[in-house]
Protein backbone atom coordinates (compact mmCIF):
# COMPACT_ATOMS: atom_id res chain seq x y z
CA UNK A 1 0.00 0.00 0.00
CA UNK A 2 1.33 3.48 -0.67
CA UNK A 3 1.16 5.75 1.83
CA UNK A 4 -0.04 9.23 1.10
CA UNK A 5 1.35 12.68 3.15
CA UNK A 6 -0.42 15.95 3.10
CA UNK A 7 2.48 19.03 3.15
CA UNK A 8 1.44 22.16 4.73
CA UNK A 9 4.45 24.81 4.39
CA UNK A 10 4.50 28.01 2.20
CA UNK A 11 8.67 27.95 1.74
CA UNK A 12 9.10 26.75 -2.25
CA UNK A 13 12.48 25.53 -1.12
CA UNK A 14 10.99 23.86 2.03
CA UNK A 15 8.41 22.16 0.29
CA UNK A 16 10.77 20.75 -2.70
CA UNK A 17 12.88 19.39 0.08
CA UNK A 18 10.36 17.33 1.45
CA UNK A 19 9.14 16.24 -1.68
CA UNK A 20 12.34 14.57 -2.93
CA UNK A 21 12.14 13.26 0.37
CA UNK A 22 8.60 11.66 0.08
CA UNK A 23 9.86 10.83 -3.13
CA UNK A 24 12.64 8.75 -2.12
CA UNK A 25 10.78 6.72 0.82
CA UNK A 26 8.01 5.80 -2.42
CA UNK A 27 4.84 8.20 -0.81
CA UNK A 28 2.57 10.09 -2.61
CA UNK A 29 1.51 13.27 -1.26
CA UNK A 30 -0.58 16.91 -1.82
CA UNK A 31 0.62 20.15 -0.77
CA UNK A 32 -1.11 23.05 0.70
CA UNK A 33 0.51 26.79 1.57
CA UNK A 34 -1.65 28.15 3.51
CA UNK A 35 -4.26 27.46 5.81
CA UNK A 36 -7.23 28.07 3.47
CA UNK A 37 -5.62 25.54 1.09
CA UNK A 38 -5.03 22.95 3.97
CA UNK A 39 -8.47 22.84 5.67
CA UNK A 40 -10.00 21.99 1.88
CA UNK A 41 -7.38 19.19 2.03
CA UNK A 42 -8.51 18.19 6.04
CA UNK A 43 -11.56 18.38 4.82
CA UNK A 44 -11.71 15.18 2.29
CA UNK A 45 -8.93 13.03 4.48
CA UNK A 46 -6.66 10.38 3.40
CA UNK A 47 -3.76 10.68 4.66
CA UNK A 48 -1.56 8.27 6.14
CA UNK A 49 0.24 11.64 8.21
CA UNK A 50 0.31 14.92 7.86
CA UNK A 51 4.03 17.47 7.64
CA UNK A 52 2.70 20.82 9.14
CA UNK A 53 4.78 24.23 9.33
CA UNK A 54 3.99 26.31 12.39
CA UNK A 55 5.26 29.55 10.15
CA UNK A 56 2.43 29.81 7.84
CA UNK A 57 -0.09 32.43 6.36
CA UNK A 58 -4.02 31.83 6.65
CA UNK A 59 -4.73 32.33 2.77
CA UNK A 60 -3.23 32.57 -0.68
CA UNK A 61 -2.94 36.36 -0.38
CA UNK A 62 -1.88 36.81 3.12
CA UNK A 63 1.34 38.54 3.96
CA UNK A 64 1.51 37.50 7.36
CA UNK A 65 3.09 33.97 8.28
CA UNK A 66 2.59 33.05 12.34
CA UNK A 67 4.08 30.50 14.06
CA UNK A 68 -0.04 30.46 15.92
CA UNK A 69 -1.97 30.15 12.58
CA UNK A 70 -0.41 26.90 12.77
CA UNK A 71 -1.04 25.94 16.42
CA UNK A 72 -4.58 26.87 14.88
CA UNK A 73 -4.51 24.01 12.22
CA UNK A 74 -3.22 21.23 14.15
CA UNK A 75 -6.16 21.87 16.85
CA UNK A 76 -8.42 21.76 13.80
CA UNK A 77 -6.63 18.36 12.73
CA UNK A 78 -7.06 17.15 15.94
CA UNK A 79 -10.85 18.00 16.10
CA UNK A 80 -11.25 17.39 12.28
CA UNK A 81 -13.42 13.58 11.82
CA UNK A 82 -11.26 12.96 8.84
CA UNK A 83 -8.22 13.34 10.42
CA UNK A 84 -8.61 13.15 13.96
CA UNK A 85 -6.66 10.23 14.14
CA UNK A 86 -4.05 11.04 11.76
CA UNK A 87 -0.67 11.33 12.71
CA UNK A 88 1.39 15.04 12.75
CA UNK A 89 4.53 15.46 12.02
CA UNK A 90 5.52 19.78 13.35
CA UNK A 91 8.47 21.34 11.55
CA UNK A 92 9.64 24.40 12.44
CA UNK A 93 12.50 27.03 11.80
CA UNK A 94 15.74 26.48 13.71
CA UNK A 95 15.28 29.65 16.03
CA UNK A 96 11.51 28.99 16.84
CA UNK A 97 12.01 25.39 18.34
CA UNK A 98 12.32 25.81 21.64
CA UNK A 99 11.27 23.23 24.60
CA UNK A 100 7.96 25.10 25.27
CA UNK A 101 6.99 25.36 21.77
CA UNK A 102 8.07 21.46 21.35
CA UNK A 103 6.00 20.45 24.43
CA UNK A 104 3.16 23.10 23.54
CA UNK A 105 2.53 21.28 19.76
CA UNK A 106 2.79 18.03 21.18
CA UNK A 107 0.27 18.85 23.82
CA UNK A 108 -2.21 20.00 21.47
CA UNK A 109 -2.11 17.08 19.56
CA UNK A 110 1.29 16.62 17.32
CA UNK A 111 2.94 13.36 17.39
CA UNK A 112 6.73 14.08 16.32
CA UNK A 113 8.68 17.71 15.63
CA UNK A 114 11.37 18.32 13.51
CA UNK A 115 13.76 21.10 12.73
CA UNK A 116 14.24 22.83 9.80
CA UNK A 117 16.86 23.13 8.13
CA UNK A 118 16.54 18.92 8.32
CA UNK A 119 19.60 17.14 9.33
CA UNK A 120 20.99 20.18 10.92
CA UNK A 121 20.55 18.42 14.27
CA UNK A 122 18.42 16.00 16.10
CA UNK A 123 15.96 13.53 13.61
CA UNK A 124 16.13 14.17 9.89
CA UNK A 125 12.80 14.12 8.50
CA UNK A 126 13.18 11.08 7.29
CA UNK A 127 13.49 9.37 10.63
CA UNK A 128 11.04 11.48 11.84
CA UNK A 129 8.27 10.28 9.34
CA UNK A 130 9.51 6.09 9.73
CA UNK A 131 9.14 6.60 13.32
CA UNK A 132 5.71 7.63 13.19
CA UNK A 133 4.40 5.20 10.10
CA UNK A 134 6.69 1.93 10.80
CA UNK A 135 6.36 -0.21 7.73
CA UNK A 136 6.50 -3.88 8.23
CA UNK A 137 9.35 -5.71 5.47
CA UNK A 138 7.05 -5.17 2.36
CA UNK A 139 7.07 -1.78 2.96
CA UNK A 140 3.31 -2.08 4.17
CA UNK A 141 2.10 0.52 7.16
CA UNK A 142 1.91 -1.67 10.06
CA UNK A 143 -0.89 -1.91 12.47
CA UNK A 144 -0.20 0.81 15.46
CA UNK A 145 -3.31 0.10 17.62
CA UNK A 146 -0.77 -0.06 20.71
CA UNK A 147 0.07 3.79 19.90
CA UNK A 148 -3.79 4.23 19.78
CA UNK A 149 -3.79 8.40 19.20
CA UNK A 150 -5.49 10.53 21.98
CA UNK A 151 -9.33 10.63 21.86
CA UNK A 152 -11.93 13.56 22.03
CA UNK A 153 -13.90 14.33 24.64
CA UNK A 154 -17.39 12.36 24.21
CA UNK A 155 -18.95 12.84 27.94
CA UNK A 156 -20.11 10.13 29.92
CA UNK A 157 -21.07 9.28 33.32
CA UNK A 158 -19.93 11.52 36.37
CA UNK A 159 -20.06 8.93 39.29
CA UNK A 160 -19.90 11.01 42.57
CA UNK A 161 -19.44 8.53 45.65
CA UNK A 162 -18.61 9.52 49.14
CA UNK A 163 -15.13 9.26 48.64
CA UNK A 164 -14.60 10.82 45.07
CA UNK A 165 -15.68 11.40 41.50
CA UNK A 166 -15.32 10.01 38.80
CA UNK A 167 -15.62 10.48 34.79
CA UNK A 168 -14.38 7.51 32.21
CA UNK A 169 -13.49 5.56 35.51
CA UNK A 170 -10.67 8.09 35.65
CA UNK A 171 -10.92 10.09 39.50
CA UNK A 172 -11.05 13.84 38.97
CA UNK A 173 -12.15 14.66 42.83
CA UNK A 174 -11.69 13.03 46.21
CA UNK A 175 -14.72 13.56 48.69
CA UNK A 176 -16.55 16.32 50.43
CA UNK A 177 -13.54 17.00 52.83
CA UNK A 178 -11.36 17.30 49.97
CA UNK A 179 -11.75 20.83 48.98
CA UNK A 180 -13.60 23.65 46.83
CA UNK A 181 -13.89 21.69 43.79
CA UNK A 182 -15.68 18.98 45.08
CA UNK A 183 -18.52 21.06 46.92
CA UNK A 184 -18.51 22.97 43.15
CA UNK A 185 -19.30 19.59 41.38
CA UNK A 186 -21.75 18.76 44.41
CA UNK A 187 -23.69 22.14 43.23
CA UNK A 188 -23.38 21.89 39.46
CA UNK A 189 -24.25 18.30 39.35
CA UNK A 190 -27.67 19.35 40.09
CA UNK A 191 -30.35 19.95 37.34
CA UNK A 192 -33.39 22.20 36.96
CA UNK A 193 -36.69 21.32 36.65
CA UNK A 194 -36.22 21.56 32.60
CA UNK A 195 -33.29 18.73 32.44
CA UNK A 196 -30.32 21.11 32.03
CA UNK A 197 -27.61 21.28 34.53
CA UNK A 198 -27.81 24.53 37.36
CA UNK A 199 -25.31 27.39 36.37
CA UNK A 200 -24.25 30.05 38.41
CA UNK A 201 -22.26 32.76 38.24
CA UNK A 202 -18.52 32.69 40.26
CA UNK A 203 -20.60 35.21 43.04
CA UNK A 204 -23.26 32.82 43.47
CA UNK A 205 -21.44 29.64 43.07
CA UNK A 206 -19.34 31.07 46.32
CA UNK A 207 -21.99 31.88 48.40
CA UNK A 208 -23.64 28.28 48.11
CA UNK A 209 -20.12 26.62 48.59
CA UNK A 210 -19.58 29.02 51.35
CA UNK A 211 -16.27 30.25 49.73
CA UNK A 212 -14.14 32.74 52.13
CA UNK A 213 -12.17 33.99 49.52
CA UNK A 214 -15.28 34.42 47.17
CA UNK A 215 -15.57 35.18 43.44
CA UNK A 216 -11.52 35.19 43.16
CA UNK A 217 -11.70 31.10 45.20
CA UNK A 218 -14.06 29.68 42.76
CA UNK A 219 -12.59 30.83 39.81
CA UNK A 220 -9.03 29.78 41.10
CA UNK A 221 -10.42 26.10 42.33
CA UNK A 222 -12.42 25.53 38.65
CA UNK A 223 -9.10 26.96 36.61
CA UNK A 224 -6.37 24.55 38.53
CA UNK A 225 -9.16 21.70 38.27
CA UNK A 226 -9.23 21.99 34.59
CA UNK A 227 -5.55 21.91 34.20
CA UNK A 228 -5.35 18.68 36.54
CA UNK A 229 -7.86 16.92 34.53
CA UNK A 230 -6.62 17.71 31.03
CA UNK A 231 -3.64 16.04 32.31
CA UNK A 232 -5.59 12.87 34.06
CA UNK A 233 -7.58 12.39 31.18
CA UNK A 234 -4.50 12.21 28.76
CA UNK A 235 -2.19 9.94 30.87
CA UNK A 236 -4.92 7.66 32.34
CA UNK A 237 -7.21 7.60 29.68
CA UNK A 238 -5.48 8.27 26.45
CA UNK A 239 -8.48 11.42 26.42
CA UNK A 240 -7.71 14.81 25.26
CA UNK A 241 -10.42 16.93 27.34
CA UNK A 242 -10.24 20.85 26.89
CA UNK A 243 -10.44 23.47 29.27
CA UNK A 244 -14.42 23.67 29.04
CA UNK A 245 -15.09 20.19 28.01
CA UNK A 246 -16.28 19.62 31.95
CA UNK A 247 -17.19 22.87 33.45
CA UNK A 248 -18.51 25.58 31.12
CA UNK A 249 -18.38 29.03 31.41
CA UNK A 250 -19.53 32.35 30.26
CA UNK A 251 -23.09 32.88 29.49
CA UNK A 252 -25.55 31.32 31.81
CA UNK A 253 -22.77 30.51 34.48
CA UNK A 254 -20.15 28.26 35.60
CA UNK A 255 -22.52 24.90 34.84
CA UNK A 256 -21.48 21.50 33.80
CA UNK A 257 -21.34 20.19 30.05
CA UNK A 258 -25.09 18.26 28.78
CA UNK A 259 -22.87 15.78 27.61
CA UNK A 260 -21.91 14.56 31.18
CA UNK A 261 -24.79 12.52 32.92
CA UNK A 262 -24.67 12.71 37.05
CA UNK A 263 -24.78 9.23 38.73
CA UNK A 264 -24.81 8.32 42.36
CA UNK A 265 -22.27 6.09 43.23
CA UNK A 266 -24.70 3.65 44.89
CA UNK A 267 -27.76 4.80 43.11
CA UNK A 268 -29.71 1.71 41.59
CA UNK A 269 -30.66 3.56 38.25
CA UNK A 270 -26.99 1.86 37.81
CA UNK A 271 -27.85 -1.90 38.47
CA UNK A 272 -30.53 -2.79 35.98
CA UNK A 273 -31.17 -6.22 38.25
CA UNK A 274 -32.49 -3.62 41.26
CA UNK A 275 -34.04 -1.36 39.09
CA UNK A 276 -36.05 -3.23 36.05
CA UNK A 277 -37.49 -0.02 34.86
CA UNK A 278 -34.19 1.27 34.45
CA UNK A 279 -32.95 1.46 30.68
CA UNK A 280 -30.19 -1.54 30.49
CA UNK A 281 -26.83 0.55 29.43
CA UNK A 282 -24.80 -2.53 28.45
CA UNK A 283 -25.51 -5.95 29.02
CA UNK A 284 -22.73 -7.94 30.67
CA UNK A 285 -21.71 -11.39 30.36
CA UNK A 286 -23.73 -13.32 33.72
CA UNK A 287 -21.71 -16.72 34.04
CA UNK A 288 -25.18 -18.04 35.83
CA UNK A 289 -27.32 -17.44 33.05
CA UNK A 290 -24.98 -17.26 30.83
CA UNK A 291 -26.23 -14.50 28.85
CA UNK A 292 -23.73 -12.73 27.02
CA UNK A 293 -23.52 -9.78 24.95
CA UNK A 294 -22.89 -10.74 21.08
CA UNK A 295 -20.43 -7.81 21.46
CA UNK A 296 -18.70 -10.03 24.09
CA UNK A 297 -19.27 -12.89 21.78
CA UNK A 298 -17.36 -11.52 19.11
CA UNK A 299 -14.42 -10.76 21.54
CA UNK A 300 -13.42 -14.08 22.88
CA UNK A 301 -14.14 -15.38 20.01
CA UNK A 302 -11.22 -13.15 18.82
CA UNK A 303 -9.28 -13.81 22.11
CA UNK A 304 -9.84 -17.62 21.11
CA UNK A 305 -8.16 -17.08 17.98
CA UNK A 306 -4.96 -15.75 19.21
CA UNK A 307 -5.97 -12.46 18.12
CA UNK A 308 -4.91 -9.69 21.47
CA UNK A 309 -7.29 -6.99 21.50
CA UNK A 310 -7.25 -3.26 22.03
CA UNK A 311 -10.15 -1.22 23.08
CA UNK A 312 -9.93 0.68 20.35
CA UNK A 313 -10.40 -2.42 17.85
CA UNK A 314 -14.25 -3.12 19.74
CA UNK A 315 -14.65 0.79 19.44
CA UNK A 316 -14.21 0.63 15.57
CA UNK A 317 -16.19 -2.50 15.09
CA UNK A 318 -18.81 -1.63 16.97
CA UNK A 319 -19.10 1.54 16.15
CA UNK A 320 -19.36 2.43 19.99
CA UNK A 321 -18.02 5.05 22.39
CA UNK A 322 -14.86 4.27 24.38
CA UNK A 323 -17.38 4.12 28.05
CA UNK A 324 -19.38 1.51 26.05
CA UNK A 325 -15.89 -1.27 25.54
CA UNK A 326 -14.82 -0.51 28.69
CA UNK A 327 -18.07 -1.49 30.26
CA UNK A 328 -17.66 -5.13 27.59
CA UNK A 329 -14.62 -5.46 28.61
CA UNK A 330 -14.77 -4.91 32.28
CA UNK A 331 -17.86 -7.46 32.30
CA UNK A 332 -15.75 -10.01 30.98
CA UNK A 333 -12.95 -9.42 33.25
CA UNK A 334 -15.16 -9.74 36.46
CA UNK A 335 -16.25 -13.14 34.81
CA UNK A 336 -12.83 -14.20 35.04
CA UNK A 337 -12.60 -14.85 31.37
CA UNK A 338 -9.71 -12.55 29.85
CA UNK A 339 -6.81 -10.21 31.59
CA UNK A 340 -5.37 -7.39 30.54
CA UNK A 341 -1.67 -7.07 29.81
CA UNK A 342 1.06 -4.87 29.58
CA UNK A 343 1.30 -0.96 31.00
CA UNK A 344 -1.85 0.96 30.96
CA UNK A 345 -1.59 2.84 27.72
CA UNK A 346 -0.11 0.19 25.52
CA UNK A 347 -0.96 -3.39 27.23
CA UNK A 348 -4.23 -5.73 25.09
CA UNK A 349 -6.59 -7.90 26.31
CA UNK A 350 -6.10 -11.67 25.63
CA UNK A 351 -7.94 -14.82 27.75
CA UNK A 352 -7.25 -15.61 31.27
CA UNK A 353 -6.10 -19.33 30.99
CA UNK A 354 -8.04 -21.67 33.42
CA UNK A 355 -5.87 -22.71 36.49
CA UNK A 356 -4.69 -26.76 35.82
CA UNK A 357 -5.63 -28.50 38.87
CA UNK A 358 -2.76 -30.33 40.57
CA UNK A 359 -2.21 -33.05 39.26
CA UNK A 360 -2.01 -36.59 42.21
CA UNK A 361 0.42 -39.73 41.31
CA UNK A 362 -1.17 -42.51 43.52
Amino acid sequence: MTLRALVIDDDPAIVEEVVETLASLGHEFETAGCMESARAHIAVGGFDYVLLDLEIPVGTGSRFPRIQNGKHLLREIRSSPTTARTPVIVMTGYGNDGPYQAVDVLRIGAVHYVTKPFGLRGLSLDDAIMAVIPLDVNGNKMNKQTEELPRGFEGGEMVFSDDRVELYEVKICGGAKSGRIRRILDELGQKKSSGLFVAYSGTELAKRIKCPAGETGVSGAIREFRKKTSILFLEEANIKCGPRDIIQSGGRGYRLTEKITVVKGNDPVRDPVNDPDAPDPDPVYDPVNEQQDHRQEWILSQLRDHHPLHRCEIESKFRCSDSTATRLLKGLIKSGLIKFVGPAKTGHYELKKPVQAESRTI
